[in-house]
């Protein structure tokens, strides 16, 4: 009996060994391939679009015309063409995107005055968007609508009936299609009304300020434009900030999800900027934007700084020590932190100040698909 069982056994290992070894999975992880649904091959579409190997939209959907686009572009970078997205061909894929996006930006805000469309809050990218749709680009669209006050939802980056009846009542005030698809016509027709103003106040301060720094003043209505991506840099606080800063200059903030923005002066200079609120509106707008509370949590947020440009900074609506504004309704200063090496923040602002370097760094993820390290 014994005999038998290990007569059965050893057949068993000899069937096993000659037998071919079967493959849990032919691809990596991280591979994308035909068939395939979901924000990741969105993500990857995008991308195919700003390179001009492929017509929108980004559906999410992997199919013959996305695998054709892959194709062709592993064929021009000379990638193994297989049609299939894995780590060298993503890679490579996003860093091209982002180059040509920091191009498309670079031009168009050279001086031209051609009108180029990559100066839109949508970067030139009009393939549409609809329902059941997510990814950053929606969060843009939302954002936009928000602006324009036909949308009231949570900007969470997924196209749902929410932002589908947003789009249909701005579709139908601009005597566009109703469709509530949000394709190039309609999100060009955004991005007119954001210019015009919308539906917000556009008063400013006066034009006749000769410092250059004053433009932002007084606040200019509860609202303003998102800028677009490709307006914004990724500036470091001690090689690019601080050194043109000083102190009595005006920071104007926005707020991503909501567009509410705010003005704040600046109150000193050290690792980070201290400022505070430089009317009463302002504070109204700014605690708004922090749900209606005074909070130490912070948020990342759209920074023009005096001289015209827009970064990424982190800001907290916490009153603190010491302000020098008596009718702001903000009794102290609070920070505004910007981007910084991580191992020296560790070393000087363990804490709270890598805790603000992790939110820029993520939205700066979330806006361009880049990660800082």
């Amino acid at each position: 009996m014994r005999n038998r069982r290990l007569i059965c056994l050893l057949l068993i290992i000899q069937l096993l060994v000659t037998l071919p070894l079967f493959e849990a999975s032919a691809y990596e992880p991280s591979t994308l391939r035909p068939g395939m649904k979901g924000e990741a091959v969105a993500k990857m579409q995008e991308a195919l679009i700003t390179l001009k190997y492929l017509k929108g939209p980004a559906d999410g959907i992997f199919g013959t015309k996305t695998e054709n686009a892959v194709r062709k572009f592993q064929r021009d970078n000379g990638l193994k063409v297989d049609g299939l997205a894995g780590t060298k061909t993503l890679t490579l894929l996003y860093k091209k995107a982002a180059e040509a996006e920091a191009a498309a930006s670079s031009s168009s805000s050279s001086g031209s005055s051609s009108g180029s469309s990559s100066s839109g809050v949508f970067s030139g990218n009009y393939s549409t968007l609809k329902q059941g749709m997510k990814g950053t680009r929606v969060k843009i669209l939302q954002r936009a609508l928000k602006t324009l006050k036909y949308y009231k939802k949570t900007v969470d980056g997924k196209f749902g009936s929410a932002t589908k009846k947003a789009v249909r009542s701005f579709q139908k005030a601009a005597d566009l299609k109703v469709d509530g698809k949000a394709g190039k016509k309609t999100l060009k027709a955004i991005e007119k009304a954001l210019a015009s103003g919308g539906t917000s106040s556009s008063g400013s301060a006066s034009s006749g300020s000769s410092s250059g720094d004053e433009s932002d003043t007084q606040s200019s209505g509860n609202t303003a434009n998102i800028p677009s991506i490709g307006s914004v840099k990724l500036l470091h606080w001690f090689n690019d900030i601080k050194p043109r800063l000083k102190n009595g200059q005006y920071l104007k903030l926005v707020d991503p999800a909501t567009g509410l923005t705010w003005t704040l002066r600046l109150y000193s200079l050290g690792r980070h900027a201290d400022a505070e609120p430089l009317t009463a509106q302002d504070t109204a707008n700014m605690v708004e934007a922090f749900g209606g509370q005074n909070t130490w949590n912070q948020k990342a947020v759209y920074v023009k700084l005096p001289d015209g440009t827009w970064t990424i900074g982190s800001t907290h609506d916490m009153p603190h020590m010491s302000g020098s504004i008596s009718n702001n309704n903000f009794n102290g200063h609070l920070c505004v932190h910007f981007l910084r090496d991580m191992s020296e923040c560790q070393q000087n602002d363990p804490k709270y100040g890598v805790a603000n370097q992790k939110t820029i760094r993520a939205f700066w993820k979330e806006l361009t698909g880049i990660t800082v390290e």
